[in-house]
């Protein structure tokens, strides 16, 4: 053992068990030659801290963490605290931020090479059955148990836990004991934003159902606002989660009838209430903007923030900003509630995670204990207005005083939807084919029920050539 080992790992004990306080440690360690990296390092493994904590802190001073993150605005959140994570434990963090299909694509290229490209990676729960039913991702039970002080698990959502947490692949479902990811960097549903100040002016009560909804969006059209808007590009996914399965799942649709195990997965895209919620978004399209046939979730909330619009559905994450005076010239005139009809919506969010293959999985644990704990939920929410992963972020009195939409996004979160074929690795592939058959209709070259039809056919192809459907 050489000199500086003897000597750090002498301190070290000293100032476990209390004999040496903060300022001559930090002496002691600099006379034996230990970098301020390792130092600050070890610190911030103190307070409640075993010798055994401060031993793996110490070693992981000079690691490198590659993290692959979505640009959905978490990004920002990271690059502000990369120089705290190597102010705290030494590492060296590279943030790799990319759109959800990139993320994808170069997450599943990473998993299955020799030795991964990254050490942690941000994880959409629509693609938690393929990516960790796939074997790609170290269980993180024994990681959680040894958590920070203070990082509180069970301040998570139970929900979300179980969405972009726990999850069995031995039966390709939700739930169960074993944790391969926590929830972060932000979490979300869906819910209606509308300008209160021309409900107001026009007399318009808050919808609380379809119907109402369909009737203020009429009544507030016209004077260079549009009525409502909505998410209707061809393909695109959120047109079918945010605007129609909101729709669907609030008038009571079921989406899928048996099970994958069973191969009787059965879709049922021509059912009433699916017709009927193609053709409530199909009747609102006329009093939305003429271009939104061409809108994606940023279009859609760029419109509200610039004024154009009074209602709109939103992922909870994309939508905040218009609160923010610096992106929006409603941001003072701006309310949110509960979807129409049952208030619910499909559940969102992410999961952090570290890959089978990762090259430095105890250096990546800290680093997403760190981004997945209160303190930085607390911090990107309030600064960036992307949707906290925390019931303590949600129902915090002083950011709900700053963003009054956290409480009801937190509500619709906590009793959201869990899409019914999230379950299977096809997911993304069904939704697009709806989402292109779904914008015929909104274009108005089919009917609502046509449209239906050719989804649901697309679909039975897809989950036959799955192994999911007889």
């Amino acid at each position: 053992m050489t000199e500086y080992q003897e000597g750090s790992g002498s301190i070290i004990d000293e100032l476990v068990s209390g004999e040496m306080g903060r300022e001559q440690f930090i002496r002691r360690a600099t006379l034996l030659g230990i970098s301020a990296t390792a130092i600050g390092g070890m610190l911030a493994a103190t307070g409640k801290a075993t010798a055994a904590d401060l031993g793996a802190a110490r070693s992981l001073s000079g690691s490198t963490v590659n993290l692959l993150v979505a640009a959905e605005g978490d990004e920002k959140g990271v690059q502000d605290k990369i120089g705290e994570i190597k102010k705290r434990f030494g590492i060296d963090v590279k943030m790799t931020a990319l759109a959800v299909g990139p993320l994808i694509e170069k997450s599943n290229q990473s998993f299955k090479a020799p030795t991964g490209t990254y050490d942690a990676v941000m994880v959409l729960g629509f693609t938690v059955a393929q990516m960790v039913g796939g074997g790609f991702f170290e269980p993180l039970n024994k990681y959680v148990a040894k958590a920070p002080a203070g990082y509180d698990f069970n301040d998570f959502p139970k929900g979300e836990l179980n969405y972009v947490g726990y999850f069995d692949p031995a039966h390709g479902r939700f739930g169960g004991k074993t944790l391969y990811l926590v929830p972060g960097l932000h979490g979300g549903s869906v819910i209606m934003f509308y300008r209160k100040d021309l409900l107001k002016a026009a007399g318009v009560s808050v919808p609380k159902t379809w119907g109402q909804y369909l009737a203020a969006a009429k009544k507030l059209h016209g004077n260079g606002v549009s009525g409502n808007s909505m998410i209707a590009k061809s393909g695109d996914v959120s047109m079918f989660l945010v605007d129609w399965y909101t729709r669907f799942a609030n008038s009571g649709g079921v989406l899928m009838s048996g099970t994958p195990q069973a191969k009787n997965f059965s879709p049922r895209l021509t059912s009433p209430a699916a017709v009927a919620s193609l053709q409530h978004m199909v009747d609102c399209v006329q009093y939305a903007d003429k271009g939104v046939n061409s809108y994606d979730f940023t279009a859609s909330t760029d419109a509200f923030s610039a004024g154009k619009t009074a209602m709109m559905l939103m992922w909870s994450t994309i939508g905040g900003p218009v609160y923010s005076p610096k992106s929006s010239k409603v941001s003072s005139k701006v309310s949110v509630a509960a979807p129409p009809g049952k208030g619910t919506a499909v559940r969102g969010g992410w999961g952090m995670g570290i890959p089978k293959n990762a090259q430095n999985k105890d250096a990546a644990w800290a680093v997403i204990a760190y981004l997945t704990s209160k303190e930085w939920d607390t911090y990107q929410t309030a600064k960036y207005q992307t949707d906290p992963f925390r019931n303590s972020t949600y129902f915090s009195p002083a950011l709900n005083k700053k963003l009054p939409y956290l409480s009801t996004a937190g509500k619709v979160f906590a009793k959201a939807k869990t899409l019914e074929i999230a379950n299977i690795a096809e997911t993304f592939e069904l939704i697009t084919i709806a989402a292109q058959e779904f914008a015929a209709a909104l274009s108005g070259s089919s009917s609502a029920a046509d449209a239906c039809k050719k989804a649901n056919d697309g679909w039975v192809k897809v989950l036959k050539r799955g192994g999911h459907l007889k």
